[in-house]
């Protein structure tokens, strides 16, 4: 077991490890917005979702997503667009519940702002450290055995 999760992350590197779970998460939330009642954040992100609804919003969140997977496990070092999706959902949301708290339309949105800019800060900083190099993977020179 350990070996595998070893080769998976030399295969991935530090971007798609990051890329990975971000992906799945946000998979996960837009199932959530999809499949359950959510009334305070519907009252928070009006300003988006007047457009669309939860329900567009939701699939966006999984099109992202799977867009952020899909980059993760790809070739390393093409993932920049993946970084671009991980990073579109929670900054429209967290800009929405700004709006929202500003404008009085949901006041108590101002204490989830920062949930929402927590990850897109944090994906910056992962994309801006590890930059966005072409490398081949050590899967690819034969370093795992194979």
């Amino acid at each position: 077991m350990r070996a595998a999760w070893a080769r998976l992350r030399s295969h991935l590197g530090p971007r798609g490890v990051t890329l990975a779970p971000v992906g799945a998460l946000w998979v996960w939330y837009g199932l959530g917005l999809i499949t359950t009642d959510r009334v305070a954040v519907s009252a928070a992100t009006a300003p988006v979702t007047a457009r669309g609804g939860l329900v567009a919003w939701g699939v966006a969140w999984i099109a992202c997503g799977l867009l952020a997977l899909s980059a993760a496990l790809l070739r390393p070092g093409r993932d920049t667009w993946g970084f671009a999706a991980a990073t579109a959902p929670p900054l429209v949301w967290g800009l929405a519940f700004a709006a929202a708290a500003a404008t009085g339309q949901y006041v108590q949105a101002w204490a989830s702002v920062p949930i929402y800019a927590v990850p897109v800060i944090l994906l910056v900083i992962v994309a801006a450290l590890t930059g966005g190099r072409r490398r081949r993977c050590t899967c690819e020179r034969g370093a795992h055995g194979g």
